[in-house]
Parts: structure tokens; sequence; C-alpha cells
């Protein structure tokens, strides 16, 4: 009876164990405009190895390309940490109550989405755009999702309607160029820049949001939550944090600004 006993607890022992050991999975997607084509897991292995010694637990990188899927898996709380680009489905997730956000790239707190025209064009500003064919990257990425927004906040009705998508920001002038459409919109202020160089105008941008945001599931305990947001927002006043930050290339993180990621939340119609 006795033998019978030690074995039971002996199993049960070895079963919080096992149930202890599993895996945190570090959910990531970048945006499609910023994905370089490496191995997630080979670039994240720095940052997920400082995490794992600071939580004591095991965490496995998996990256989610779709929106879609990411949108679904954070649903369903398939993900412990994320670190993810569009900005409207983390702050989807935040308003949910299922996730918490800790962090945003310290690089990308005032991203915008910048609308350009031809030289010649009779578009003057974003309000002229009425009616006009607007090329723009994909329909769910943030920066057509921030534009709009925008142009919802100007009263346009269905603006979407009018929207020719491409899946790479940087094919959008092309559209614009060729004449395919008469106005483009990008997030990347490097093809913006190209733009003005080559002759052409910018007209208008939207507000900004912070994009690239780092969550944690509410199954995180408080304290859990306090040392991943400590570790994130110190990385750059270390060696060890300065080699993390190289990988995903990234400068640092700066805390999660509640009144700001309201404002954005609203003002995306989130």
């Amino acid at each position: 009876m006795l033998l019978l006993r030690v074995s039971i607890l002996a199993f049960f022992m070895l079963l919080a164990q096992a149930c202890g050991a599993q895996e945190f999975v570090l959910a990531v997607n970048e945006g499609v405009t910023y994905q370089d084509g490496s191995s997630m897991s080979e670039r994240y292995k720095a940052l997920a190895d400082l995490l794992e010694k600071e939580l004591k637990h095991p965490i496995k990188v998996q990256g989610v390309d779709r929106y879609s899927n990411f949108e679904t898996g954070l649903d369903a709380e398939r993900y412990d940490l994320v670190f993810i680009h569009p900005a409207h489905i983390g702050l989807r997730a935040v308003k949910s109550g299922k996730y918490f956000g800790l962090v945003s790239a310290k690089d990308f707190t005032e991203y915008r989405a910048r609308v350009f025209v031809k030289k010649d064009s009779a578009v003057k500003t974003i309000a002229d755009l009425r009616d006009k064919k607007i090329g723009v990257p994909s329909m769910e990425s943030i920066t057509t999702v921030m534009f709009a927004a925008s142009l919802n906040e100007l009263g346009f009705r269905d603006p979407a309607t009018r929207f020719t998508a491409t899946r790479y920001q940087d094919a959008v002038p092309f559209m614009v160029e060729n004449g395919f459409v008469e106005a483009g919109v990008t997030g990347s202020a490097a093809v913006a820049k190209d733009w003005v160089a080559k002759g052409g105008r910018v007209i208008g941008e939207t507000k900004p949001v912070p994009v690239k945001q780092f969550l944690v599931s509410r199954k995180l305990s408080p304290e859990q939550r306090d040392k991943v947001q400590n570790l994130l927002i110190k990385l750059s006043e270390n060696e060890a944090g300065k080699t993390a930050l190289k990988g995903i290339n990234m400068k640092g993180f700066v805390p999660w600004d509640a009144a700001v990621m309201a404002d954005a939340t609203k003002r995306l119609g989130i």
C-alpha cells in the first residue's frame, strides 16, 4: 500500500514537472515589407534565451506570416508572448482583455501612412481623393487600415471600394507612375523620400500609430509580465541585450503608453 502511494505521488510530481516545462510560445509577425527572409527562430534566439533565463521557462519562437492566422491565434489565446507589427491586430487583442501591451519598438512609435501623387496631378490634398482610384498595400496592412480610418474621418463613404491593393509597399509607386491609380499610399519613409527625389509629391499623411508591439497573455502572472517588460526596456543597456536587438533589427523598446494606444484604438475603429 505504501509503495502504491509513493508511486502515485511520484507520478503526480513528474506530471507537474512536465506541465511546468511546457514551452511558452513567442509568436512573431514583422509585417510583409520588413521581413528579410532569414530564419525567424535563428534571429530571435538571443532574445528567446534572455526571456527564458528571466522567466525560468522554455520558450519556442513561432513565426506567423498571415495576419488572419495571427488574429485567429490571438483570439484563441494560443500564444504566450507576442511581437506583432500590424498594430490594429495587436490593439484588438489588448482591447479583448486576453493580452496586455508591454512595450513598443523605439523607432516605430510614429508610424504613418503617407499619400503621394505625380508631380502634375490635380490632386492637392487627401480630401481631393474622393472618387479617385488609390493604390495601397494589402487590404489588411496596418498602413491601409490607418489610411482608411483617415478617409472615414474626412467623411468618405466606403473608401476601400476605391482601393487597388498590392502585397508590397514598394510596388505602389509603379501603379501611380503608370496611371493605374491617381494616388498611392505607403508606410515607408524611404519609399516616400525616393518618390519626392524623383519629382513626385507627398500630399499628406495620417496621424501616427505605434507599431511593432510586444504583448503577453493574461495567462502570465503580473510578476512575469513585469519581468518581461523590464527586460525588454533595458535590452539596450547591456551587451547581451544589444546582441538580441541586433538579431531582430531593433534599436530598443519603450514602455506601452496606455493613453496613446487608447486613442489609436478609437481612431482605427477597433
